[in-house]
């Protein structure tokens, strides 16, 4: 084979080969995205669904906490926090009551300090709770699921002042993303600061 026979099929197969690189990034362009911009924009997409939705929670919190005029309920990245100058035994009677006015059950109450065998020590329980009617909402569109149920911490420090937390049930992953427990998580929010304004 001569050396111009050599070099025409060396140009042709280039040329077929940037035409179908060129098909290729056409195809791609058309559908929207360039291969390196997709994992960005996915990437980028979740960020601002994550921020979104922080953001409507903090909203929320703001919302309930301006409607009842407390100043003493917030929020952290766990759920809603309140601060009190009672004696330990007197809010977990204060809490417990409010539960159940509220229609809460209390699955599990135990003692940290009890299992961590420290004495001497500030007080620290751990409630595990769930509303019997929205249960029963939520085990009947998804029986997976099973109960929402919200952690609830009371903890003693050292300068004796109680602190009130109780778990954000929306930051839950098996409702967060599911469109018909979204109302229903709402709906546990609001008993939850209802109680916890009542503590």
């Amino acid at each position: 084979m001569g050396s111009n026979t050599f070099f025409l099929l060396f140009m042709l197969a280039s040329v077929l080969a940037l035409i179908l690189v060129f098909m290729a990034l056409r195809r791609i362009h058309k559908e929207g995205l360039t291969v390196s911009e997709q994992p960005k924009q996915q990437h980028f997409k979740r960020s601002v669904e994550d921020v979104q939705r922080q953001q409507r929670e903090e909203q929320t919190v703001r919302d309930m906490t301006s409607d009842t005029g407390s100043t003493n309920v917030s929020y952290t990245k766990r759920g809603f926090v309140k601060n009190v100058e009672v004696g330990f035994d007197e809010v977990m009677e204060n809490v417990s009551r409010a539960l159940r006015m509220a229609g809460f059950q209390i699955l599990n109450d135990t003692d940290v300090m009890a299992v961590l065998q420290k004495k001497n020590v500030p007080k620290y329980r751990l409630l595990l709770i769930y509303h019997t009617e929205l249960a029963e909402r939520v085990f009947n569109i998804d029986p997976s699921i099973g109960l929402i149920a919200s952690g609830v911490s009371i903890r003693q420090d050292l300068s004796d002042t109680v602190h009130i937390e109780f778990s954000d049930p929306s930051l839950q992953q098996e409702t967060a993303n599911h469109p018909d427990l979204q109302k229903i998580t709402s709906e546990l929010r609001e008993k939850l600061m209802d109680v916890l304004q009542a503590a």
